[in-house]
């Protein structure tokens, strides 16, 4: 008898803990389908969160997901703080039966809510900035230091908050000294943003990291055909195939998902089966990347500074115009294909002489204004999301 060839994916159903949100906190993101699906791109994610939570209880302090938008870091993040914390009730009940009396689970349901915290990065800084108007620090901290799990949303979000990233490394020293588990997401290592501070850096790196990379070959493929099946059910695999030969090879999961909602889609509004237009549609709109323009550009610079876009297009000489105005040149010429005549007739009719200037004026001063830098990083990460 021949054994059997072991798949090279492998999944597991994801848990999520209960969460008390207000209604002014960022949604939380849902997860795409009701199973985490892996294979060698991301085996060291899978073994932790289906493996045995001591091991990981004693390394992961903390524990850091770290990838780009789309890949699941949220999903695992609560998949983890809910195994962590049901760990830890039983570890309780155990211990003190008046816990949960009788085994209530509503009992056990309320119990856990307040062992996790899911706290996106820039709603951590919006509590902190209005606890110290209210003078109500203790309070927040307190909270923050006795939850069993905290889990810390999109850390990148607050690079440009010094003063909240300063509180921040405090807390996760705290809790770390008093042996809770925290779980940070970031988009890259926090070495690696700029604009994140030394001490919150520090704080982050000690624990363990996992990174998370888009689906590959047959887990791609596990998982498009589960969308499939749970949006278009009557589908055949020929459609499957050709809709994953066409995607982009590094499509996050949370893209293929709305490339197969853009095929139903497309089907229910021309009342068509599954065919190659719809599949083509579907890869035409995921596949393509808005094009970045100078308007674009101006708005967001202007946004970010707090100044008018047609202020930055007029005559003003005024230094805080002067100094947006060229960082748009400076990244419009970075981010597009223009050429200095065609930025600077974007900005008032100026002459390519004038925009060169700009640019090599901006460009100098980044090597002694790290927050000029910053406000460049930041802006331009924000226009290519």
């Amino acid at each position: 008898m021949v054994a059997p060839t072991p798949t090279t994916v492998s999944s597991f159903a994801l848990e999520r803990p209960s969460l008390r949100r207000r209604r002014r906190e960022t949604p939380v993101v849902q997860p795409v389908t009701p199973l985490f699906y892996y294979g060698r791109e991301n085996r060291l994610a899978g073994y932790v969160c289906d493996h045995s939570v001591e091991p990981l209880i004693e390394v992961a302090r903390p524990l850091l997901l770290v990838g780009p938008s789309g890949v699941g870091k949220t999903t695992l993040a609560l998949h983890i703080a809910q195994r962590i914390g049901i760990n830890s009730i039983w570890d309780s009940i155990n211990a003190d039966a008046e816990t949960a009396s009788d085994g209530n689970p509503g009992v056990t349901s309320k119990v856990l809510s307040s062992r996790v915290l899911y706290q996106p990065a820039i709603d951590f800084a919006r509590e902190f900035a209005s606890s110290i108007d209210s003078k109500d620090m203790p309070r927040m901290r307190r909270r923050l230091d006795e939850a069993v799990v905290w889990v810390i949303d999109d850390l990148h979000a607050i690079a440009d908050k010094a003063p909240a990233q300063e509180e921040l490394a405090a807390r996760l020293e705290a809790r770390d000294a008093a042996g809770r588990i925290t779980i940070v997401t970031c988009r890259r290592l926090p070495s690696e943003i700029r604009g994140l501070r030394s001490p919150l850096v520090s704080r982050t790196l000690p624990g363990l990291t996992v990174t998370l990379h888009p689906p590959e070959g047959e887990t791609r493929h596990a998982i498009l055909r589960e969308l499939m099946m749970a949006h278009l059910p009557d589908s055949d695999p020929d459609s499957w195939r050709l809709l994953d030969g066409g995607l982009d090879a590094a499509v996050t999961v949370r893209e293929l998902d709305a490339a197969v909602k853009q095929v139903a889609m497309w089907c229910r509004m021309n009342e068509s089966p599954v065919c190659v237009e719809a599949i083509e549609s579907a890869i035409g709109k995921v596949g393509a990347k808005e094009e970045i323009s100078i308007k674009s550009i101006t708005s967001a610079v202007a946004r970010h500074l707090g100044v008018k876009s047609s202020d930055m297009r007029s005559g003003s000489r005024r230094q805080n115009i002067v100094r947006a105005r060229s960082l748009a040149m400076y990244l419009s010429r970075q981010m597009t294909e223009s050429s200095l005549t065609q930025i600077g007739d974007a900005f008032g009719g100026r002459d390519h002489s004038t925009v060169l200037h700009s640019i090599r004026k901006i460009e100098s001063a980044f090597d002694e204004d790290a927050t000029l830098r910053r406000t460049a990083d930041q802006i331009t990460e924000r226009l290519t999301e």
